[in-house]
């Protein structure tokens, strides 16, 4: 059973209207998705949140951001979770993946990680960030061209909303930094050091900490900043981790949709950082954005 309910919030709606629906809901959402469900045919927005949602106030949301696109009030769905123990449902349906140098699999997994993989070993769980989700995905696929990148010192690392813990992993596994990891919610807290002690990762390496933004962390300079929230959050704290970053530090950030992509962008160069590169993955995409490493 798991150990708190989990409601579903799930809208369809057409490519050009699920950024506008999206926008309209994210506040209300624990975690959020959107998928294409044919080529050039409708989309499905889902959302996931641990608090019993305001479906009167979501609906009223869904249906004024239709109306500025002419459109009816979508089709929506906001229903709670059957308590089943659907998490051991998906991990046994959660197969091996594979993102740049990163091979990411569960306990159930019996076979070998491929020769040259770092592997990953966690279970898909209700603390976000199993690899399979395109923002996920997009931020291993950042840190692995970083791992790359010749004369990059990686010495101090900060995972803000770390979720299962899989990026500050990735992260511990591909620098000889150390790891902060940050999230709001508890249970994430928890798995994430469990995760962490399962792959071998000591806690002087990787540090998980409760906290609602950067209060109550370690200050900066961090040489690396991760963030895959979502774009509300994102641009709020825009300021916070512009100033948690060194001077030819890097911030990767996702967790929002193509459509959001330029108004995040743009609070962070406010704060003096230069967009370096973009992975657009399935309609989202990670941002990796770079401070200046001097004032000249």
């Amino acid at each position: 059973m798991s150990a708190k309910p989990i409601w579903k919030i799930e809208v369809m709606t057409t490519a050009a209207a699920q950024p506008a629906l999206a926008r309209a809901i994210e506040d209300n959402c624990d975690a959020l998705m959107a998928f294409e469900l044919t080529p050039g045919g409708p989309w499905q927005l889902q959302g996931m949140t641990m608090d019993e949602p305001d479906e009167p106030a979501i609906r009223a949301k869904l249906a004024e951001a239709a109306a500025t696109l002419g459109l009816s009030p979508p089709e929506t769905v906001i229903e709670r979770l059957p308590d089943v123990d659907w998490l051991a449902k998906n991990r046994s349906a959660f197969p091996p993946i594979r993102a740049g140098r990163y091979f990411v699999y569960g306990s159930h997994y019996e076979g070998a990680v491929p020769p040259g993989a770092v592997g990953i070993r966690l279970d898909a769980s209700l603390a976000f960030g199993s690899g399979e989700h395109a923002t996920t995905r997009g931020c291993l696929l950042a840190l692995d061209r970083l791992g790359k990148q010749r004369g990059r010192r990686v010495r101090r690392v900060l995972d803000l909303g770390c979720g299962s813990g899989i990026l500050s992993l990735a992260a511990a596994k591909t620098w000889t930094a150390r790891v902060l990891a940050a999230d709001i919610d508890r249970d994430s807290v928890r798995l994430a050091r469990e995760n962490a002690r399962d792959n071998g990762v000591a806690p002087r390496r990787l540090r998980v900490r409760h906290s609602d933004g950067l209060r109550r962390l370690a200050r900066g300079p961090y040489e690396l900043v991760l963030a895959n929230i979502l774009a509300k959050p994102l641009r709020r704290f825009s300021r916070d981790l512009a100033r948690a970053v060194g001077r030819g530090g890097t911030i990767v950030l996702s967790g929002l949709l193509a459509a959001q992509a330029g108004d995040v962008v743009a609070a962070y160069r406010a704060q003096g950082l230069a967009l370096v590169r973009r992975w657009p993955i399935d309609g989202w995409q990670t941002l990796v954005l770079r401070r200046r490493a001097s004032r000249s």
